[in-house]
């Protein structure tokens, strides 16, 4: 393209020249301008073009993972001769921009000459032309050579939604080294990558060697390939390549190659067409029957376990990952549904990004017949009036959800507060809200769980997972919620302590519960219909105790939700810095909270659930009780 245009503006100055020449009087004198004119455009354009620098070829690049067409993948701009609306609207869309090149389109951080510090260590960050550095200690100090520190240039990003990871080159073969920083995208600003996870503070800032190449780049890009090289049991490089960056048109229709040479015959295209049968050569997850729609998706949104061998361990370090759209998940791979912080008691999976493992085992999907793409559209239809980046946000239909569920339970959408008890349109009338609550966590937020089931007292009990109930009604007890389900749907009545008939859910929870608990309660204190349903006055001192809570990630989130709040809306302290410093933003949230007299605004009939006196304080003792039954077990989430 660069040369096309190139071309057209010597043509342009070319005539422009030939114009010109005309005011002159003479007409030889005319010919001699022009040609000089000519010549001289000419002899700028060509040197211009001698002294460009020439375009690396990929195979050629150093320092990352390389996209290289194999296996029959061609690459997203193969489909979009025919394809041109679903391959922009998945330009669009966030699959695309999963891991993208480093550069000045794609960094979204501030590389502006930022000195970041993380456990003490020095990371200065800036800009150079168009690329990106960060001058830090050397991530290679544990091989016993090189100096202290290293500039190193970022080579590729992960992310441009919520947050924004940044990989550097190591300078050693192919492998990348993860910043230890990520760029947060609502604040717009960095925080360390620890304070942005679950995990313990104890938990060191190391820039991680490698995990693109092992790990991420199963689901962050198309056919990876890890190509691991290995003497004995120690790793000697990473030649890592992959088909294409992000999650691509290939990642869930599968190569290409085969579709794109047959279709090369319109007639072959048309006929196919009017058939309306599939095309045998490319797959179309909508096609395909709920169980292997979903595989598609599931191929990467879940939590796989991997019998390996020493074979197969090896041909996956040298082939990449088997699965291609259209095969049986499960003849690859082994679901998991227990063991690691990832999953509650009950199994369930309680970290965002694995929706596969939710679906599973829920009604809707093993019986119903329901896929993700009941609810989610891939590419945004040319009639749906949403601007782009709305629908791109969670790319659900344009559909009202309740309708899509009142598809097959038609039987409540003649009268739906009949079924739910609260009024049409309203918060709690709402399927997605009582039957997919915000249980799951991932990325500093609560996420709708996708295993579809009905409010239960007796599993938050089990398990401590919030219920739906009482995530809008934090301030009612777990004992008013069981009361409520026996009386509108005959749910059996589960026993219960003094604490859970007395004590509000919400206030239980955050105090009780561990790590990742707090860290999705404290979320659920800033939404928007817990706050309508709940009131916000008694909220502050809560909030005001997870500034103090030993993971950062809480800590974190605990004062983005004191921000929703009035009067803390320019709330901000350094939350990962010295005890000192925690303990002074704990001390000014509960100032300002008593300045405001908000213990006092407190509903009578609310107060003895939230544990707020009489006099407008809080019940030191209660607090102080509920405080020492916290979960206190070592809590390390992996998104």
């Amino acid at each position: 393209m660069c040369d096309e245009l190139q071309a057209l503006g010597v043509l342009c100055v070319v005539l422009g020249a030939i114009a010109a020449a005309r005011f002159v009087p003479s007409d030889r004198l005319r010919v001699t301008v022009a040609v000089a004119l000519i010549g001289l455009v000419t002899a700028t354009v060509v040197l211009a073009l001698v002294l460009r620098p020439a375009a690396v070829a990929e195979s050629d690049v150093k320092g990352r993972p390389i996209q290289v067409d194999a296996d029959g993948y061609v690459g997203s701009e193969a489909c979009r001769a025919c394809h041109s609306h679903e391959h922009d609207t998945w330009n669009d869309s966030y699959h695309s921009k999963m891991t993208q090149v480093a550069g000045p389109d794609t960094v979204i951080g501030d590389f502006d000459k930022v000195t970041l510090v993380a456990d003490g260590a020095e990371y200065k960050l800036e800009r150079d032309g168009d690329e990106f550095w960060v001058e830090q200690p050397n991530p290679l100090s544990y091989l016993g050579t090189g100096p202290e520190r290293v500039r190193s240039r970022i080579v590729v990003t992960t992310g441009s939604h919520n947050m924004q990871a940044y990989w550097f080159d190591t300078g050693h073969t192919r492998n990348l080294g993860l910043l230890p920083f990520t760029w947060h995208v609502e604040d717009q600003r960095w925080q360390t990558r620890r304070s942005a996870f679950v995990g313990p503070s104890s938990d060191p800032h190391v820039s991680r060697i490698g995990d693109w190449n092992i790990i991420c780049l199963k689901c962050h890009a198309t056919h990876s390939r890890p190509r691991i090289m290995t003497e004995g049991n120690t790793q000697v490089g990473a030649f890592t390549r992959v088909a294409e960056f992000g999650i691509s048109c290939e990642s869930c229709h599968g190569p290409a190659e085969a579709h794109i040479a047959a279709n090369q015959n319109p007639l072959r295209r048309y006929m196919q067409r009017l058939s309306g049968e599939p095309d045998p050569t490319i797959v179309n997850p909508a096609r395909l029957d709920p169980m292997r729609s979903t595989q598609v998706c599931g191929s990467c949104h879940s939590d796989l376990e991997y019998d390996f061998n020493e074979k197969s361990l090896n041909e996956w370090f040298r082939d990449g990952f088997r699965f291609r759209p259209g095969d049986d998940l499960r003849k690859h791979y082994r679901v998991d549904f227990s063991g690691a912080d990832q999953f509650w008691s009950d199994g369930l999976i309680r970290v965002a990004g694995r929706e596969y493992n939710a679906l599973l085992n829920s009604g809707c999907h093993d019986k119903g017949g329901m896929s993700c793409l009941t609810c989610h559209v891939m590419h945004q239809p040319s009639d749906d009036p949403r601007p782009r980046e709305e629908w791109a946000t969670d790319q659900l239909h344009y559909a009202d959800v309740d309708q899509t569920c009142t598809q097959c339970h038609s039987k409540f959408a003649q009268d739906i507060p009949a079924h739910t008890h609260h009024a049409a349109g309203s918060i709690g009338s709402s399927c997605q809200n009582c039957h997919m609550p915000y249980s799951t966590y991932g990325l500093m937020k609560g996420v709708r769980t996708h295993r579809i089931a009905s409010p239960s007292v007796q599993v938050t009990l089990a398990t401590g997972r919030p219920n739906a109930c009482n995530q809008c009604h934090l301030d009612q007890t777990l004992e008013w919620t069981a009361k409520t389900l026996n009386k509108w749907y005959g749910t059996a009545m589960p026993e219960l302590s003094a604490d859970d008939r007395q004590i509000a859910a919400g206030v239980q929870l955050l105090l009780k519960g561990d790590a990742a608990v707090r860290a999705l309660v404290a979320w659920n204190y800033s939404w928007k219909p817990a706050q309508e349903t709940s009131g916000t006055a008694w909220m502050a001192p809560y909030l005001a105790e997870l500034l103090v809570d030993p993971y950062e990630s809480v800590r974190i989130i605990g004062e983005r939700s004191l921000r929703t709040l009035p009067g803390y809306e320019s709330f901000h302290h350094e939350l990962i810095g010295t005890a000192g410093e925690r303990q002074a933003a704990k001390t000014q949230a509960l100032t300002i909270w008593h300045q405001q007299e908000n213990g006092s605004k407190v509903p009578t009939t609310r107060r003895s659930r939230v544990l707020v006196a009489g006099d407008g304080n809080i019940l030191a003792q209660t607090f102080a009780r509920l405080l020492k039954l916290r979960d206190n077990r070592l809590i390390r989430l992996f998104e």
